[in-house]
């Protein structure tokens, strides 16, 4: 549980080798356990509204399963409306990640964490992401578009657009350096379509989304 809704720990075996990251807190849940007859639901209510649950260092790091990445993707390009055919290709690419839905590699099931990346699925994550999170003819990025293009109007600053669409990606908070490149982009992006139309606009909303799609916050939760 405290893997699933808090931050990615080391599987219990591994712990004479990998210590866990916060045995407090974890005990703090087995203990729930068996103080309620090892009834989930209370042991859920006490991980929620523990300070460990919403402690600001535990933001941001567990690494998204590539089922998670690619379910939390479609979700923003809203493309699917319906089971389709066509819903195997994103079947396909979180498999290229690393995840064989229904064809766990052991009766253990998936590793978690950074266990998802490696200089192949890294790959794989952050072109998918970016490139669908970039596509602004799906009927989620228009309508993230047009909500971003009518909050800012037309008179705009790089950093309100980085922050619009962070925003519209899921309150994503990213760090200093990350905010400063997307900034950055985003203020080379205005700079050339001054003046061009409101089509270029559209597009350089889509440009800087795809940015954001591709940091490293966006592949974590």
């Amino acid at each position: 549980l405290y893997s699933f809704f808090v931050a990615d720990e080391p599987p219990v075996p591994e712990w004479p080798y990998t210590p866990p990251r916060a045995p407090e807190a974890i005990e703090t849940l087995v203990q729930a356990y068996f103080d309620n007859d090892y009834n989930i639901g209370p042991v859920l209510r006490v991980l929620f509204n523990s300070d460990f649950f919403k402690a600001e260092d535990v933001r941001y790091t567990k690494v998204k399963s590539p089922v998670e990445l690619v379910a939390g993707v479609l979700r923003l390009t809203g493309e699917f409306d319906r089971p389709r055919y066509e819903i195997l290709d994103r079947f396909n690419q979180a498999t290229f990640m690393g995840q064989y839905l229904n064809n766990p590699p052991s009766v253990e099931g998936w590793h978690q964490g950074t266990d998802w990346l490696d200089s192949g699925t890294l790959v794989e994550r952050i072109n998918f992401a970016s490139q669908q999170i970039g596509d602004a003819d799906k009927p989620g990025i228009q309508a993230m578009i047009g909500r971003i293009s009518a909050g800012l109007g037309e008179a705009t600053s790089p950093e309100r657009l980085v922050d619009a669409c962070l925003e519209e990606v899921g309150s994503l908070e990213v760090d200093e350096s990350t905010r400063r490149t997307l900034v950055n982009f985003s203020a080379h992006g205005l700079s050339q379509k001054s003046g061009q139309g409101s089509n270029t606009d559209r597009q350089h909303i889509a440009d800087v989304l795809q940015m954001v799609a591709a940091t490293q916050e966006f592949q974590r939760s």
